[in-house]
């Protein structure tokens, strides 16, 4: 009998040592996502983007869009890409590099999401996570999204940055029957010609 009640008494303590080691993960966060809490009802664009090559360098979506967590680190640059149908139902994403209003906006998009609250009745909906790209010294783009509040939307402290951004386009991909027509903005500059790629 001393002998079984050693053993169950070896078993609670490894129990609850291994407990108090490993952390225990939480439900509301997504596996490339470090931050917790409530997660947004959308981590890529609403309307697909053309399929480019060229595109995809300047937007990268082969990484799931993540809650900024550096904002120690300096960003070297941002862009954003924006996508429009046309009234041919082709897609037009243009690529806008930040030219004003990042500071105010990394500071609006740390802001951790909203905890997660059973209570709260949430719409059926997708809203835009109106990502943002960008690049610290050394890497490569990756996207981030807005904050999001109780029911997984950008809150109103993140449109309002967002919306704040100064934008300069720099060039434009648009989705046709043959392939991908990219238009070269430079910096702002109107008239600029077109060229097909496929």
């Amino acid at each position: 009998m001393l002998a079984l009640a050693a053993v169950a008494v070896m078993l609670a303590l490894t129990s609850c040592a291994s407990s108090a080691d490993s952390p225990t993960p939480s439900p509301s966060s997504s596996p490339g996502d470090i931050q917790g809490g409530t997660q947004p009802t959308s981590t890529v664009p609403l309307v697909a983007f053309p399929d480019s090559q060229e595109l995809a360098a300047w937007c990268p979506l082969d990484v799931e869009a993540v809650h900024l967590h550096q904002l120690t680190a300096t960003v070297s640059s941002a862009a954003v890409c924006s996508t429009e149908l046309g009234d041919d139902g082709f897609p037009t994403t243009t690529v806008s590099a930040v030219s004003g209003g990042l500071d105010e906006l990394l500071a609006a998009y740390a802001a951790p999401n909203a905890p997660l609250d059973p209570t709260v009745i949430c719409t059926l909906q997708l809203e835009d996570p109106l990502l943002v790209w960008l690049t610290y010294p050394g890497e490569r783009s990756y996207p981030v999204y807005a904050p999001v509040g109780p029911c997984g939307f950008p809150t109103d402290e993140a449109k309002a940055a967002f919306t704040a951004l100064e934008l300069t386009p720099v060039v434009s991909f648009t989705q046709t029957a043959t392939g991908v027509t990219t238009t070269d903005i430079g910096l702002g500059a109107p008239e600029a010609t077109a060229k097909e790629t496929t």
